[in-house]
């Protein structure tokens, strides 16, 4: 079975193209060291070098320089310090480039139909203002930022496991008339994709207008390379969102993370469920698979449909999209559906609203997450909660399902629990927990799509929705609870360690915005 795995990824198209990407870095480095070696002249070298430092001091002044955040910043100027000229190269290719706002509203506004698609309802917003100014602060930062309005549900059902969420979602994908709109990190197949297909070839021979946006690096080892052009034959439209190619970008690393699914305009769901069977525990890779998720019913789901649509403009059919606007009545649940994308100037619509929530609580602050990567501002936010008496409580797994990014995990938890003993860490015992929520004194609470961590953050497309309800909040903390009771406390005892692994833990915090 390992032969077979290994034998896989030998001859993937993943593995061929990191190749590529390897020796598109090294070319630099090597034709100087091949020039400094054949040409053999001191001037020759002594002018390479003065190059070199130039280069290099020139980068750290623009990093220096450059609007992005303190933890990022350190990240590059190390690098760029202490492996000269491959340093140098390495952020000239990969570092963080402003994008013009203007990418942003042509992926969401300039678009037929988009202006109802976006459109704020005068309603919606006075029951989410009845719920006082903080709700209101937080729709209109996820508006000036994200350009979704403030919206409702009829109703909210919240799920605690992948196995309900999968559930519900397949009764209600049986039920659709018009059209599913499907978008997700990961397709592999197996049973859970299996099921899920089946439902979608059934409806799409029915007359359902069936569309799937996935992700070319999620999906890249779980099917095969042409599988887009596998799903239109079979009556799927679909898009394999940005395939990895043998270049070294940045925007390689724009990945669609969100979890979005549509039905008719009526119906929609996110959270964390990728389409893969260990998100169901039909495999146990991790040991539990712990996740959550949402279906809201009502005008929200429209705004789902509008982050789906934002990138399936990319086919470039110029298709009048206004006939994707709900007819669902008004419901009594306020709710800001948002949507985080690489695209807009360093804002962050997910980080800077779990900060808001964060300086806001006044008992308490749960959140669970797979990753904990913090810049120092998330730090901040948190310790202040903590010492100023909000019961501050996170849990991330137990068992990890990338071992380096959960010794990232363990070096920032380990931070926090140093700065603050009043923040408490859990570790989920019976293996990893995959939920993404944020839920705090019972009347608000986001869930969705994002970790917390740089690259949920800062590089990817995410997709979550925030609740001013405190049905959906209990059903959150409740959730949050029970978890609790399977996980165990970290204790000080447990984050001492070594001077070497002291060492390697700030290494690791150094150089986390780079993951």
């Amino acid at each position: 079975m390992r032969g077979a795995k290994l034998l896989k990824l030998l001859t993937s198209k993943f593995l061929v193209v990191c190749l590529l990407l390897l020796v598109e870095l090294l070319i630099v480095p090597a034709a100087i060291f091949l020039l400094v070696v054949y040409v053999n002249n001191g001037w020759v070298d002594f002018a390479l070098l003065l190059v070199i430092v130039l280069l290099d001091i020139a980068i750290v002044v623009f990093i220096v320089n450059s609007e992005v955040n303190a933890e990022y910043k350190i990240a590059w100027i190390v690098p760029v310090l202490f492996l000269p000229l491959m340093g140098a190269v390495l952020y000239l290719l990969l570092r963080k480039r402003k994008i013009p706002r203007r990418k942003l509203k042509e992926l969401t506004l300039r678009f037929p139909g988009a202006e109802r698609l976006y459109a704020q309802d005068p309603e919606a917003m006075g029951k989410l203002a009845a719920k006082g100014e903080f709700a209101v602060q937080c729709a209109e930062l996820a508006r000036r930022r994200g350009f979704l309005p403030a919206t409702d549900c009829v109703s909210c059902e919240y799920f605690p496991s992948g196995e309900r969420y999968a559930a519900r979602m397949f009764e209600e994908l049986k039920k659709a008339k018009k059209y599913i709109f499907l978008e997700t990190f990961i397709i592999a197949r197996g049973q859970f994709w299996d099921s899920l297909l089946a439902i979608l070839k059934e409806r799409a021979a029915k007359g359902v207008d069936v569309r799937i946006i996935y992700d070319d690096i999620g999906s890249m080892t779980r099917v095969p390379s042409n599988y887009a052009n596998v799903l239109e034959k079979q009556g799927i439209k679909c898009i394999c969102f940005n395939k990895f190619r043998p270049v070294v970008d940045v925007g390689q690393n724009n990945r669609t993370h969100r979890k979005i699914t549509v039905i008719d305009g009526e119906v929609a769901f996110t959270g964390g469920l990728n389409f893969a069977d260990e998100y169901l525990n039909i495999t146990h890779p991790y040991g539990h698979w712990k996740d959550c998720g949402v279906m809201l019913k009502g005008r929200a789901a429209q705004s789902f449909t509008a982050m789906f649509l934002q990138l399936w403009t990319l086919r470039k059919e110029n298709e009048d999209l206004s006939q994707y606007v709900s007819d669902s009545p008004a419901g009594d649940i306020p709710c800001i559906p948002f949507c985080d994308t690489p695209l807009g100037n360093g804002t962050n619509i997910c980080e800077e609203l779990y900060l808001k929530i964060i300086y806001n609580a006044k008992k308490y602050v749960y959140i669970t997450t797979p990753y904990l990567i913090l810049d120092g501002e998330m730090k901040r936010a948190l310790v202040a909660a903590a010492d100023a008496g909000v019961d501050v409580r996170i849990i991330v797994p137990d068992t990890p399902d990338k071992r380096f990014v959960f010794s990232v995990t363990k070096a920032f938890y380990s931070q926090l629990i140093k700065d603050s003993s009043k923040i408490r860490i859990y570790r989920y015992k019976p293996g990893f927990i995959h939920a993404k929520s944020i839920v705090s004194d019972g009347n608000c609470c986001i869930i969705g799509s994002t970790n917390m961590d740089f690259r949920s953050w800062y590089l990817h497309f995410e997709s979550n929705a925030i609740f001013f309800d405190e049905a959906v909040s209990a059903a959150v903390y409740e959730d949050f609870q029970e978890t609790c009771l399977k996980s165990a406390l970290v204790t000080k005892e447990q984050i001492k360690v070594g001077p070497h692994r002291t060492i390697w833990r700030a290494l690791l915090r150094i150089f986390a915005p780079l993951m």
